[in-house]
């Protein structure tokens, strides 16, 4: 199944969609808000194979929402921090948390343990 591409579309959602509409992309920038900078802490917090990291980290920098700075030379290494257009995207990630607080069932534990 190809995919379609929103880009050129006049609606301001597609076109949203077409930057961060990959799950993963709004986990790193949830992640992001949380403080987390470097590739190992976004890994280690979702799980995110690194390939498919390294694709979603280059396009939240190609777009604007994440800049990328060296913090180590050798070995060279980087750290990714919220640009504006990124920290613009925190009452996004608000309206998630409200809405999944309100209707996305939290999942069951073993019997007995807390909810």
């Amino acid at each position: 199944m190809h995919r379609k591409c929103f880009s050129a579309m006049p609606c301001p959602i597609a076109r949203s969609l077409e930057i961060v509409g990959e799950w993963w992309s709004i986990l790193i920038l949830r992640d992001a808000y949380r403080g987390m900078t470097r590739f190992d802490e976004f890994q280690k917090s979702s799980g995110i194979g690194s390939n498919t990291l390294t694709r979603r980290l280059n396009r939240l920098v190609e777009e604007g929402l994440l800049e990328r700075r060296p913090y180590s030379e050798k070995p060279l290494r980087h750290e990714y921090l919220l640009t504006a257009a990124g920290r613009d995207f925190e009452p996004v990630l608000e309206a998630f948390m409200v809405w999944g607080r309100k209707h996305a069932r939290q999942p069951q534990g073993p019997p007995g343990s807390p909810a």
